[in-house]
């Protein structure tokens, strides 16, 4: 019943993130922003008054509404600010890295705070820090000269706002939809590791504290695979890093079946794992420039995250299911593997759309 609570935080996530995206190809993205603070900061002070479960739910649905434009905001605006200069793969990593950095630290200052404070006021403090960063973070955040100008770029090129596809026109085409096919199975495969590699680790023979260990690198090893690329994405290209990242997942998934009782192969595979990882959450941004422009940047970043996010959240549930049905995870591992490899090969089977569309939508 308290997990649930985490799935309607993921369904108003899914929201938030499209419809945060529709509004920062309209509008300007601090206002934005500043509701995204006031909501997430509210919605997560709210928990500390949690008696029941509707409450947590409820709650949690009003922290989720908040949560989405931290993802589908930053991402679309960074790519506008950069679009003409050779460094926008760089920007866009150094913004997404943001997450495993989050990850990182967060977790065990949240920890801190359960056990020094409790839950409730932990969920009061979180809550707290929460608006106090987003909202100086919309305080330096801005439309892109060119966006707010509406002047072509250095190179002669339209304007971010003008140029590329409508969100509804780009939608219907069917690289869209491999797109969306790829960032489902990226998905679906990071939140089942991120849930079940403990008990898998214990399961095999290895220590609690040595799994434990192993999850709070994963995010932080995501963060070398997004940086570096994003000093190479010009050479590789968008389409290409992302299939090698989703090749690489599968490798890292057969890999965790082979493992042992040893640490150092369950660390391998966090190594590796995280780090194709990493690559996958930058060219997943990356490549939707690439392909539909930035007219609609923000609209199909969101849509992409709110749908791989419903996708991914049954995973977890999914996985374990069949765990308690075959008594092994290597069935689960297997077609987590799978799906990944099919989803590279879906990217690297996919033609950039031939025209761009400017019509409404």
């Amino acid at each position: 019943m308290v997990s649930s609570g985490y799935t309607v935080f993921l369904a108003g996530y899914a929201v938030s993130a499209a419809l945060s995206g529709r509004l920062v190809d309209r509008y300007r993205p601090r206002l934005i922003l500043i509701s995204s603070a006031c909501l997430a900061g509210l919605g997560l002070s709210l928990g500390s008054q949690v008696n029941n479960i509707d409450q947590l739910r409820f709650f949690s649905l009003i922290a989720g509404l908040g949560s989405g434009a931290t993802l589908s905001l930053p991402t679309a605006t960074v790519q506008r600010w950069f679009c003409y200069r050779r460094s926008a793969g760089t920007a866009l990593a150094v913004v997404v890295s943001g997450l495993g950095v989050g990850q990182m630290g967060f977790t065990p200052l949240i920890n801190h705070f359960v056990i020094s404070y409790g839950w409730r006021n932990a969920y009061l403090l979180t809550g707290i820090l929460f608006f106090a960063i987003i909202f100086i973070s919309s305080l330096f955040i801005r439309q892109s000269p060119i966006e707010a100008s509406g002047s072509p770029g250095k190179e002669g090129a339209q304007p971010p706002g003008i140029a590329g596809w409508g969100a509804a026109k780009a939608m219907t085409t069917l690289a869209y939809g491999g797109l969306i096919f790829s960032a489902c199975v990226a998905l679906v495969a990071f939140q089942a590791v991120i849930v079940h590699i403990v008990p898998y680790a214990t399961d095999i023979g290895m220590s609690s504290t040595a799994a434990a260990a192993a999850l709070g690198l994963l995010g932080g090893l995501t963060i070398p695979g997004r940086l570096t690329f994003g000093f190479i994405s010009a050479k590789i290209g968008w389409q290409r890093g992302l299939a090698i990242s989703l090749f690489g997942m599968s490798v890292s998934l057969i890999w965790l079946l082979l493992c042992s009782n040893l640490s150092w192969v369950l660390y391998g595979f966090v190594i590796l794992f995280g780090s194709f990882y990493g690559i996958r959450s930058v060219t997943q941004w990356g490549i939707l420039s690439e392909f539909f422009g930035m007219r609609s940047l923000g609209a199909l970043i969101g849509i992409t995250s709110a749908i791989s996010t419903m996708v991914s959240a049954g995973a977890p549930y999914l996985a374990g299911y069949i765990f308690d049905t075959t008594g092994s995870y290597f069935v689960a591992f297997v077609v987590l593997a799978v799906l990944s490899f099919g989803g590279g090969l879906v990217v690297l089977l996919l033609k950039k759309p031939r025209t761009t569309q400017n019509e409404p939508g």
